[in-house]
């Protein structure tokens, strides 16, 4: 299989399978209750605290909430996400971009919310500096391949299934987390 960086039409199918992707998770009823169950979680709101911590190891960026299908052999499944996304700090360190995000994920028996990290490799022709650190603070799915849909079970910092009457705790289980990833990286 070629990279889709040495041929055209390939890197061209990429864009429109994207494009219509985006199309087919058009804001459903699902997805409008995942999200507000990660507005009720705060979900934003933690991310953009731990951005404007301004951690010392790394440029972080966002966050910007999505959604989007998980097709598996358990069919399609739709999920929301707030997102922020990470590199170490400095010039060099454009080659792997990790998001962190808060997900809500439709499972067969209610929703599962999920707070973890997964990363991208980059995947644009040439690295411009100038274009990338201008563009890289509003979204990343423009230099890396992969998306912003929920991580790997490797990458789960933590995992439970959502029960309303348990919002305020769980909000401050995520919290938890997050701030259990952030002082990881000063370790």
């Amino acid at each position: 299989m070629s990279n889709l960086n040495d041929d055209p039409e390939a890197r061209y199918a990429e864009i429109l399978r994207r494009i219509e992707g985006k199309r087919a998770t058009a804001n459903t009823p699902q997805h409008a209750s995942l999200a507000a169950i990660l507005d009720g979680l705060n979900a934003m709101g933690c991310l953009e605290a731990l951005r404007k911590k301004r951690l010392r190891t790394i440029s972080l960026y966002g966050p910007k909430a999505l959604r989007g299908q998980l097709d598996d052999d358990g069919g399609a499944r739709s999920w929301a996400g707030a997102v922020a996304w990470y590199k170490p700090r400095g010039y060099h360190h454009f080659r792997v971009l990790t998001l962190l995000g808060i997900w809500a994920v439709a499972v067969e028996d209610g929703v599962q919310v999920v707070v973890g990290t997964k990363t991208l490799d980059f995947d644009a022709p040439v690295f411009n500096p100038e274009s990338y650190y201008r563009q890289i603070k509003g979204r990343f799915d423009l230099y890396y391949r992969g998306d912003g849909s929920p991580p790997p079970e490797t990458g789960c910092l933590y995992s439970v299934h959502y029960d309303a009457g348990e919002r305020l705790p769980l909000r401050d289980a995520v919290e938890s987390a997050l701030a259990a990833w952030a002082e990881n990286l000063s370790v």
